[in-house]
C-alpha cells in the first residue's frame, strides 16, 4: 500500500515500489489537489506488525570537513606522510579505534555507529558535499532538491506553534561554490523552509528576532493584520492553488512564532543552569547543540546544527593550511576544533538520554567528504570525497559498531562502499518512516519517493 496525501493506493502483491512507477502515475491524476500535497502521517510510519513510533533528528553538520584520518578512521601503521600526527585511542566499543583528542567521545563509543566507508563522485567542492548528505542529491539551480528538515516537514508537519524544521545558529554562506548547499526547501515551498535562528545563541544579549514584533505593535495589532491578510489571501485563492497555500502556511508559522508562549519557552536558552550551558560550552557550537536540545524537547522534527557556516578566515574543519584564508592546521584540530566538538557532541548525547529523548531522537553528524590521504607539501589536507567517515547514533540505531572500511592509507572504501542517499535513507527509517509506503509530490506534483536508496540494514540490526 502506498501512500500519496491522504489516499491510499493499493499494490497487488509482487508488484514492486519501482514496477509501480514505471507503469505511470495517470490514476492519481484525478486526486484533489489538496489531498495530493498532504501526506498521511500515521501512514508514513507504517512496519511490519503494527506501527512504530514517529521519532525527531538532530543533523551536525561539520561545514568545511574533517579529515578521516585525523579523526575517525585512523591509520596509524601508514606511513607519516599518511598517519598524520594524532594517535588513535580505545573505545568503550570493543575493537573500535578513535583520534586522541575525543576522549569524552571515546568513552560513548557503545552508542556510535560509524559509517567509514562513504564516498561520492560529483564533484570535490563543499557545495557538492553539502547538496548529497543535505538532500541525497547533488543537482543544479534547474533541479533544486529539498534538505531532509523540509522533507520531514512535509511528511509530519509541526507538532505545535513550533516550525518543523529548524536551522541553527543560521543557513550556510559562502564556502566557495556558489550559493546552493542543500538548506532550502525546493520545490516545497515556503511553507516547508527551514527556519533559520539567524542568531548566536552563545552570546549574553541573545534572542530570536523573529518573536520579536515591532516596536509597540500589541498582539491585538497582529491578530487584526491577520485577519486583514486571511481576507486578501481569500481573494487571491480564488485564481491561485498551490503558491497561495503554500504562502498562507508560511504566513501562519510566522504570526504562530510571534505570539506564542511555547515558542518562547523553547528558545529561552538561559533559563538553563549554568552548569548545563558550561558542559556543552560556552561557544556557538556548543550552545547550538543545547538549543537543538531545547527545541526538540519542545517540539521541533529535525533541527540542523552548522558548524560554521563559512571556510574561510576563521578557526574550521577545512585544514588546507594554505598561509592564507584557509590557514586551518593540526593545531586548529588539538586546540579548538576537536574538544570543541568532543564537548558538545557528548553533552548532547547525555543531556538527551539523561532526559529520555535519546531513544526517540537520530543524531546524526555528517560533513561534505574526507581529506586526502597524504599530507599536502605544507602539511595540510585537501579535500577528497572518495573516502570519509560519518556517524549516527540514537533512536533504534544500533551504536557500538563500524559499518564499512577503506583500505590501508584511507583511498577508498574496500567494503560495504556507502552514498550519500544511504544515510538520508536511514534517517528517515530511523525516524520512523516506511519509505517503500510513504511518497511526497515532486516537481509538477509528480509522485516521488523521499530518497531513491535503501537504508543501511546494520544500523537497526
Amino acid at each position: 500500500m502506498l501512500n500519496v496525501g491522504n489516499v491510499k493506493v493499493p499494490v497487488c502483491h509482487g508488484v514492486t515500489r519501482r514496477s509501480f512507477l514505471q507503469a505511470g502515475s495517470a490514476g492519481l491524476a484525478t486526486l484533489a489537489l489538496p489531498d495530493l500535497l498532504r501526506l498521511e502521517a500515521a501512514g508514513a510510519v507504517k512496519e511490519t506488525g503494527g506501527r512504530s513510533k514517529i521519532r525527531n533528528c538532530i543533523t551536525i553538520f561539520l561545514v568545511g570537513s574533517p579529515g578521516h584520518l585525523d579523526t575517525w578512521d585512523m591509520k596509524p601503521d601508514a606511513p607519516a606522510e599518511v598517519r598524520g600526527k594524532f594517535k588513535p585511542i580505545k573505545t568503550a566499543a570493543p575493537g573500535v579505534q578513535i583520534c586522541e583528542h575525543f576522549p569524552l567521545m571515546a568513552r560513548m563509543m557503545d552508542k556510535v555507529a560509524l559509517i567509514r566507508s562513504l564516498h561520492h563522485k560529483t564533484g570535490a567542492t563543499h557545495e557538492n558535499g553539502q547538496r548529497w548528505m543535505m538532500t541525497g542529491h547533488d543537482f543544479n539551480p534547474d533541479a533544486v532538491k529539498p534538505h531532509a528538515g523540509s522533507v520531514i516537514s512535509r511528511v509530519f508537519g509541526p507538532k505545535g506553534d513550533l516550525p518543523a524544521n529548524v536551522v541553527l545558529p543560521g543557513p550556510i554562506g559562502n564556502t566557495g561554490a556558489g550559493p546552493f548547499h542543500g538548506q532550502t526547501a525546493g520545490y516545497l515551498g515556503s511553507a516547508h523552509e527551514p527556519f533559520f535562528l539567524n542568531a548566536d545563541p552563545a552570546r549574553p544579549d541573545f534572542k530570536v528576532g523573529d518573536l520579536e514584533g515591532p516596536p509597540g505593535e500589541s498582539l491585538a495589532r497582529l491578530d487584526n493584520r491577520k485577519r486583514l491578510l486571511a481576507q486578501v489571501d481569500e481573494l487571491q485563492r480564488r485564481t491561485e492553488t498551490r503558491s497561495t497555500t503554500m504562502h498562507d502556511s508560511s504566513y501562519e508559522r510566522a504570526f504562530r512564532l510571534l505570539t506564542s508562549p511555547e515558542a518562547k519557552k523553547a528558545f529561552a536558552i538561559d533559563k538553563e543552569p549554568d552548569t548545563v550551558r558550561d558542559r556543552y560550552g560556552r561557544n556557538t557550537f556548543g550552545q547550538s547543540c543545547l538549543m537543538a536540545r531545547r527545541l526538540i524537547e519542545g517540539g521541533v522534527r529535525y533541527v540542523t546544527v552548522n558548524h560554521f557556516d563559512t571556510v574561510f578566515g576563521l578557526s574550521c574543519w577545512d585544514m588546507h593550511a594554505d598561509g592564507g584564508g584557509l590557514n586551518n592546521t593540526y593545531l586548529d584540530y588539538e586546540r579548538h576544533l576537536c574538544p570543541q566538538f568532543d564537548w558538545a557532541f557528548t553533552a548532547l548525547i547525555q543531556d538527551l538520554q539523561d532526559r529520555g529523548l535519546l531513544e526517540n531522537t537520530v543524531v546524526a553528524v555528517l560533513s561534505e567528504f574526507g581529506r586526502t590521504p597524504r599530507l599536502n607539501p605544507r602539511g595540510g589536507r585537501d579535500h577528497y570525497p572518495a573516502a570519509w567517515t560519518n556517524f549516527l547514533c540514537g533512536a533504534n540505531i544500533r551504536g557500538g559498531q563500524v559499518i564499512g572500511s577503506t583500505d590501508k592509507i584511507g583511498a577508498q572504501p574496500t567494503d560495504f562502499p556507502v552514498e550519500p542517499p544511504q544515510i538520508l535513507a536511514s534517517i528517515y527509517k530511523g525516524m520512523g518512516i516506511d519509505l517503500d509506503g510513504t511518497m511526497m509530490p515532486g516537481p509538477g506534483d509528480r509522485p516521488v519517493r523521499l530518497v531513491e536508496a535503501e537504508p543501511i540494514r546494520q544500523l537497526f540490526g
